[in-house]
């Protein structure tokens, strides 16, 4: 029981320290439509520099996808053969076959704190950030955490992971 008392106290200190999903975020959304065709959102995206981008359906995101989801290989693909026939109707998979459909998301005004546990939990990288009405308006990516994790822990350990990721040639 003694234990339990202490985890919310560093918890409250932790999400203090941290902020909210807001300050971390990145405002500039990467975003996909649902009707994209495959090829074109995995090019869009490497063009972009992201590993994944919110699905947005007019204002509103309807999933995420990666640039994994979108370069493996598709399930009943046949591309020769007399099984050959165009998926949906087209000539080949959209980004509306390959989403994960309702994402998890965060709220600009949670604490940091919890976004970082729900994605660690999800094992995902990154939460599209969405308004009270599920509109994107920022997505919150690994990369942004470190960096928030970098500024707060102080100048030596930010200078001490910089150097690290210069070593490992990241």
């Amino acid at each position: 029981m003694s234990h339990l008392g202490t985890i919310r106290p560093e918890r409250s200190k932790l999400a203090e320290a941290l902020g909210t999903v807001e300050g971390a975020m990145t405002k500039s959304v990467v975003s996909v439509s649902r009707d994209m065709p495959a090829s074109e959102a995995l090019a869009y995206l490497i063009r972009h520099g992201v590993g994944g981008a919110p699905v947005v359906e007019g204002d509103r995101v309807v999933g995420v996808v990666t640039t994994s989801d979108l370069a493996a290989p598709h399930p009943y693909a046949r591309e020769t053969g007399p099984f050959l026939r165009p998926h949906c109707g087209g000539s080949e998979w959209q980004v509306r076959d390959l989403m994960t459909e309702s994402p998890v998301t965060a709220s600009p005004d949670e604490p940091l704190v919890d976004a970082v546990v729900r994605m660690a939990r999800a094992r995902i990288d990154r939460l599209p950030v969405v308004d009270h009405d599920g509109r994107s308006i920022g997505i919150l990516a690994r990369d942004d955490v470190v960096r928030v994790l970098a500024r707060t822990a102080g100048p030596r350990v930010a200078h001490q992971l910089s150097n690290l990721t210069a070593l490992a040639g990241v």
